[in-house]
């Protein structure tokens, strides 16, 4: 019995998860044909619906964090989920991408509590080889990191983790926790800003996340 979910209706086998709610709904509306409300609880909006192509796809939103996100996962794959990604967002290192950038992860070294004790550390996290592979082109691959603080409140600084260039707040715990499930799970992030307080505008962002969300469902399919 899932432990975070209460879902109106199972999801499908492919998923795609988003942080923020708002992203998930509008994600929904865009790649799906007449979706429906999957999940309501805690806030955590989820739809199911059929793409264009006729691909059946749940997008359910997570939150921010590894903590949370891996608990929406596991509800997940236990309700029949065979194959997810993330579609999420991060900032860059001054100089390393622009805002608007979009990154197809290819390594995630955790900073962050979840990630560790779920051992992505050393070499980082990384996306199951056949789902990268078929989103390959989708983004350029990129590695990142993960940690527990929003670059303003984190005490060990703003820049990513030694080998990454861009960083986010969940991305390793979630190809971790994917990985010992058994999982094949990927993520492409959105670069929203970077170390200099330059940022995506929302109006913006929002449409990034539908131009790369519609690249990714066309690999699904």
């Amino acid at each position: 019995m899932p432990a975070h979910l209460t879902p109106i209706s199972s999801p499908t086998r492919d998923a795609l998860i988003t942080g923020d709610p708002r992203r998930a709904f509008a994600l929904a509306q865009a790649l799906t044909v007449q979706p429906k409300m999957s999940h309501q609880s805690r806030g955590l909006w989820g739809y199911t619906g059929e793409t264009g192509s006729g691909l059946e796809l749940t997008v359910q939103s997570t939150g921010a964090g590894g903590a949370g996100a891996i608990a929406i996962v596991g509800d997940l794959a236990g309700l029949g989920v065979t194959r997810l990604v993330r579609l999420g967002t991060c900032i860059t290192g001054h100089g390393e991408h622009s805002p608007g950038d979009t990154l197809l992860v290819e390594t995630a070294v955790s900073r962050d509590g979840a990630g560790l004790r779920l051992g992505a550390d050393g070499d980082g996290a990384v996306p199951d080889p056949g789902l990268l592979d078929r989103l390959s082109g989708v983004a350029p691959k990129a590695g990142i990191s993960s940690h527990d603080f929003v670059s303003r409140f984190d005490p060990d600084g703003p820049s990513p983790a030694e080998g990454a260039t861009a960083r986010d707040l969940q991305t390793a715990a979630v190809l971790a926790f994917c990985r010992r499930l058994g999982l094949p799970a990927a993520a492409v992030l959105v670069v929203t800003g970077d170390e200099t307080g330059e940022m995506l505008a929302e109006a913006d962002l929002e449409q990034t996340f539908m131009e790369v969300g519609l690249k990714i469902v066309n690999r699904l399919s």
